[in-house]
């Protein structure tokens, strides 16, 4: 019987091009992690195409307030039925400011738009993608 020849993994190189700027700041975040630019590089690809996401998916958000600690949980029920925890723990001013700057915003926005909205609504995938 002759031997099968071993099958040899190959490895293909990545690159991509970033300021100055970038790459300090991706220097900084490895070093704060204690990995590699090689490894967060690698994981940061693999879990885009191991676990890809909809660009867009529809779905609601919903604030609940915990009267026993004094704030809100927020959450994204998706039309999937899907239902992703952005934030466990967020202070009431920080719910009440939010709510203020949204609504000067929507208040804006129906100056120029006048569009009726819908219980389902675009979310961006980076909110979800660790819920999915």
């Amino acid at each position: 019987m002759a031997n099968k020849p071993l099958r040899v993994q190959e490895n293909k190189v990545v690159m991509a091009k970033l300021s100055r700027e970038d790459f300090i700041k991706l220097q900084k975040h490895c070093s704060v992690k204690n990995e590699s630019v090689n490894a967060v590089v690698r994981k940061a690809v693999m879990n885009e195409v191991d676990s890809p996401v909809p660009h867009m998916l529809a779905g609601k958000n919903v604030l609940a307030y915990n009267k026993y600690k004094d704030n809100f949980s927020w959450r994204v029920v998706l039309d999937n039925g899907l239902r992703v925890d952005i934030e466990d723990d967020l202070p009431t001013e920080y719910v009440s400011q939010l709510f203020d700057s949204l609504k000067q915003a929507v208040d804006e926005r129906d100056t120029y738009i006048k569009k009726e909205s819908k219980d389902a609504v675009p979310i961006p995938s980076k909110l979800v993608r660790k819920g999915l």
